[in-house]
Parts: C-alpha cells; sequence; structure tokens
C-alpha cells in the first residue's frame, strides 16, 4: 500500500512559516498595512508605530486626547483586526 502525504501549497507555505518562526511578524505587516482601513486615516497619520508581540497589539500615538479615545476603542480595533485576519491574531491592544 502506497502512503499518500499530499498537501497543498498553502497548507506547505503555512508550515515552512510557522517553523520558521516568522508567522508573528507576517502578521504584523499585515496589520501594518490595514491599519488605514481599520482605524481610519486621520488616526493613522497620528500613529507612529504598531508592534506585535506574544499576541499583544502596541499602538504608539503622537496625541494625548487621541490616545485616549484609542483605549476607549482598543475592543472595537481587537475585533476588527482578528475579523480582517480571519483568525485570532490579537489578544490584546495596548496605546500608548
Amino acid at each position: 500500500m502506497k502512503r499518500r502525504n499530499e498537501q497543498s501549497l498553502a497548507e506547505a507555505i503555512g508550515h515552512l512559516v510557522d517553523g520558521a518562526g516568522m508567522r508573528e511578524r507576517l502578521d504584523e505587516a499585515a496589520i501594518a498595512e490595514a491599519w488605514p482601513e481599520v482605524a481610519g486615516a486621520m488616526v493613522a497619520r497620528h500613529t507612529t508605530a504598531l508592534r506585535l508581540r506574544n499576541a499583544v497589539l502596541r499602538i504608539n500615538v503622537d496625541s494625548a486626547p487621541l490616545r485616549q479615545e484609542l483605549s476607549y476603542l482598543r475592543a472595537d480595533i481587537l475585533a476588527r483586526i482578528n475579523e480582517r485576519a480571519g483568525r485570532e491574531v490579537v489578544k490584546e491592544v495596548v496605546v500608548q
């Protein structure tokens, strides 16, 4: 009996990315690319950095009032990003 070890190209690439520990960096890049659409153009203009480490998204902004407003919208931001990704990428949002 012949054993089959078939998988799709997407599955093979996914295993390669996970094995090399690059998943989080790719997720971070995808979040940064989608940020203007997720947060809006005005918020994106005032965002100085987005970092994803251990499922915690850290958002740096250059405006104290905006920082306060975004802190109230953390749950909404988390839901939008995870919905866009199609899986749970972010478990916590920290606004700095």
